[in-house]
């Protein structure tokens, strides 16, 4: 008898003791049971039997006993190109090889209202697994609109907080008021999460009065947005220690609050920030002062500016002195009924194409009204057609030029086709290959968010 192995393929008819099931495969694969003499099946699915001497029946039946283990980083590799939530956990599910690069993927971002029992849930589960509090990187706290409350009586938040050293992205989300009225733990709790030594992006909204020591940590940080917040000007900053560092990425709303923390904050932790994203107050009267201050403080580092305007409060900004400036992101929330484009948008394209020779990328984001969007045709399409064919002759020369329309109408409503309109009357840039348009819309009676390019967390989806 010879003493090749007879190949025989999976689909020829075989007893079923013979072969072993897929999923018992999968089960030995992970285990990583070792390789036994007998019945062994290849990754194409091919069976090899050999001409040892057949084994007793009770042996030839545990088919996992003769799979080839795979290599944890294959496992790995697998979980890895998962996207969603539901397939982590399934995956968490299928054997202990699954379960640290699912864990790693499942506990990552953490999102909680402090007024619901989120908190006591998760409280529960790091006193029954502390092991979970590993994986945290990305938390969020949302508080919600009832200003009479800032936590449920006897919640365990300030305690979570405490138990997650290994943040690296905090998100403090909702009306929150005065820092004074935050429960003596809880701001204690926060304090820790934002002087944590990994910490690397911190996103605060609505908090009035931070103290400077908040300031302080938060302005060390990579990555920092802050929306409606100010400084306590009761607080002494003498004694504070030197920064050694300042943000790359920095978020700004610039309303009336913001004045004073930019001159206690002064220029020079601005040095080094590369991209940066403001959001201007229409109800402002010091908006445009402010927003010249800080491009000021960026002058010799900034790469990429992002302003999201309102249409009827438009002032240009000064940007001849940003000698670095390659990549310009407008965002207009229109504001004009059946107006889909703004009259300044051809005239400012050419003023910034002037003054920063080095731009050559552009994004240009248009939030329409309801009033805007009635039915299948372009509201004002003559005049919109106009300013368009103005813009195209304005983006010669740039690399990339992007625009996206954002009509407030919830489907299945009947709304025009801006992509195929702006394409229509962008003929150059659209010939030169370098023109992407994108259609969205905007849920009905929903405004218009803050502008945070550089989170996830608004809203709070994604994977990194």
């Amino acid at each position: 008898m010879s003493s090749r192995p007879t190949m025989l393929s999976t689909t020829e008819i075989l007893p079923r003791h013979v072969y072993p099931e897929p999923r018992r495969c999968l089960f030995a694969m992970c285990t990583h049971a070792l390789p036994q003499e007998g019945c062994i099946v290849d990754p194409v699915g091919t069976i090899h039997l050999k001409t040892a001497p057949a084994r007793p029946q009770s042996d030839v039946c545990k088919p996992y006993r003769y799979v080839p283990q795979v290599p944890q980083e294959i496992i790995d590799a697998i979980v890895e190109s998962v996207e969603d939530l539901a397939t982590f956990k399934a995956c968490s599910l299928v054997c202990w090889a699954f379960v640290p690069a699912s864990r790693t993927h499942i506990f990552r971002t953490v999102s909680l209202d402090m007024l619901n029992d989120a908190p006591d849930k998760i409280h529960a589960m790091l006193l029954r697994s502390p092991h979970i509090a590993l994986y945290v990187r990305d938390l969020t706290i949302y508080r919600s609109h009832d200003t009479t409350s800032w936590m449920r009586p006897g919640s365990p938040l300030p305690a979570v907080l405490a138990m997650l050293p290994h943040i690296q992205r905090f998100s403090i989300f909702g009306c929150w008021g005065d820092w004074g009225d935050i429960p003596a733990p809880l701001a204690t709790a926060l304090l820790h999460i934002v002087a944590l030594p990994k910490l690397e992006r911190l996103h605060v909204l609505t908090i009035a009065n931070v103290p400077a020591i908040f300031l302080h940590h938060a302005l060390s940080l990579r990555v920092l947005s802050l929306f409606y917040v100010s400084l306590d000007p009761t607080m002494d900053t003498r004694d504070l220690p030197a920064r050694v560092t300042s943000p790359e990425y920095l978020n700004l709303s610039l309303d009336s609050k913001v004045g004073k923390l930019l001159a206690h904050v002064g220029a020079a932790p601005l040095a080094a920030v590369r991209r940066l994203a403001l959001n201007p107050i229409p109800n402002s009267p010091h908006s445009a002062a402010h927003l010249a201050k800080v491009l000021r403080g960026v002058e010799g580092t900034l790469e990429r500016l992002d302003l999201q305007v309102h249409e009827l409060h438009w002032t240009h900004p000064d940007t001849a002195r940003l000698r670095a400036l390659r990549t310009l992101q407008l965002h207009v929330i229109m504001e004009s009924p059946r107006t889909p484009l703004p009259a300044f948008l051809p005239g400012a394209l050419a003023r910034f194409r002037a003054a920063n020779p080095l731009l050559a990328h552009l994004t240009v984001v248009l939030h329409l009204p309801g009033a805007s969007v009635c039915g299948a045709d372009v509201p004002g399409a003559g005049d919109a057609a106009r300013l368009l064919r103005a813009c195209d002759a304005q983006m010669g020369g740039l690399k990339e030029v992007r625009w996206r329309v954002n009509p407030e109408a919830s489907p299945p409503s009947l709304v025009p086709d801006y992509a195929a309109f702006l394409r229509a009357h962008l003929p150059r840039t659209e010939a030169r290959g370098v023109l992407k348009v994108e259609q969205g819309y905007r849920v009905s009676g929903a405004a218009v968010m803050p502008l945070l390019p550089y989170t996830s967390v608004w809203p709070h989806r994604g994977k990194k």
